[in-house]
């Protein structure tokens, strides 16, 4: 998470966000890298970061081709029923920085939607903050549930109906920065025109 690049697409100047972003074709259990390292929401759903197309630093070559990851993206999609179909993954790994003189936002949009029909959150990391309690909402934006992701691999997987937000991050140490790191994976169901797999590439399934 180091190696992170940050995020220049942040509709209120923040500098706290650190990401790199890939996709891949599931045709499960099969996974190939799919061209472009972009997004795009509508100002409905992200109205801060909404209404442009955003393209991000891809995921390094050694994290593509992870088995870890490979295998991490595929129990996903099991635990979600993602087993028939083709679709479209996307993978963030995104850093959240809280330094001394400011907090880190995870959600600086607020309450918001994703474009995407499933989403799941894992934590890697939490290290020197407080705060960044994951809520979901229901339509009317009133709030149903609230949990604290503490420990790695602490998750949590959601549609893309869900209104959702998290608290901003504050360090516990005020001598120095702290950060929270997670992995989003997000599924979004493709029609068969719509995937364009990068010419050459192929991420065969990990072998025990």
């Amino acid at each position: 998470w180091g190696a992170l690049v940050q995020d220049l697409h942040m509709g209120d100047s923040g500098t706290y966000r650190y990401r790199r972003y890939s996709r891949f074709l599931l045709n499960f259990p099969e996974l190939e890298l799919l061209e472009g390292n972009s997004i795009f929401q509508n100002l409905h759903d992200n109205p801060l970061n909404g209404g442009s197309l955003r393209t991000f630093a891809p995921l390094e070559a050694d994290h593509i081709g992870n088995p870890f990851l490979q295998g991490l993206i595929r129990r996903d999609a099991e635990l979600l029923g993602l087993t028939e179909g083709r679709w479209a993954v996307g993978v963030h790994f995104l850093r959240i920085v809280a330094r001394p003189d400011s907090p880190g936002h995870p959600a600086p949009e607020g309450v918001h939607l994703d474009s995407e029909r499933f989403t799941v959150g894992h934590l890697i990391e939490r290290e020197n903050v407080r705060g960044g309690v994951f809520s979901a909402y229901d339509a009317e934006k009133m709030p149903i549930f609230h949990w604290l992701q503490l420990k790695a691999w602490d998750s949590v997987f959601f549609t893309g109906s869900t209104w959702h937000s998290a608290s901003p991050i504050e360090v516990r140490d005020p001598a120095r920065e702290g950060h929270r790191d997670i992995i989003l994976i997000d599924f979004d169901l493709l029609e068969p025109e719509e995937a364009s797999p990068q010419a050459g590439v192929r991420i065969d399934r990990a072998q025990p």
